[in-house]
């Protein structure tokens, strides 16, 4: 399954900066979208409920889409289909 992922950070952002670093490292291909550096992605942030960055946006093919605020590493693992599925396990409660 295909999907798409869309960050809105700001360059002074630090959970910004280690997310963006941790999905490069697990190879995860993102648009990095500056609220800072554009209005029309400030807004588009508010309108995902956005009140502080980051703020990832992931759209699937089968046209869900998934919102998490903040860098949560947890969400992002549960919530998201990697590359490479072997990377992490999970334990459903």
């Amino acid at each position: 399954m295909a999907q798409t992922v869309i960050i809105y950070t700001q360059k002074t952002c630090g959970p910004c900066q280690e997310e963006k670093m941790w999905l490069s490292q697990q190879n995860v291909a993102f648009e990095d979208r500056d609220i800072r550096e554009n209005d029309a992605y400030f807004q588009e942030a508010i309108g995902l409920g956005a009140s502080m960055t980051p703020v990832t946006l992931i759209e699937k093919d089968s046209g869900d889409r998934i919102v998490i605020h903040g860098f949560d590493k947890e969400q992002l693992k549960k919530r998201w289909i990697f590359p490479d599925p072997t990377l992490f396990s999970y334990t459903s409660t």
